[in-house]
């Protein structure tokens, strides 16, 4: 058998449960972030938009 297998099959079911925690956690933190910087690109989306929209109506003046 390889190490990982004999790991697995001589693991305590606290050692398993601690083990998938910490992994669940891990995958938590990193969700957090990307989430953090998806609402930042969505800040800097909103903010490009807006000034879309005012060159637009100044372009519209523009031609009046």
């Amino acid at each position: 058998m390889t190490e990982i297998v004999k790991q697995v099959m001589n693991a305590t079911s606290e050692r398993i449960l601690s083990s998938g925690l910490d992994a669940m956690a891990k995958c938590c933190d990193a969700l957090t972030k990307q989430n953090e910087q998806l609402n930042l690109d969505i800040q800097g989306l909103k903010t490009k938009i807006r000034n879309l929209e005012n060159r637009i109506l100044a372009n519209q003046e523009e031609r009046e």
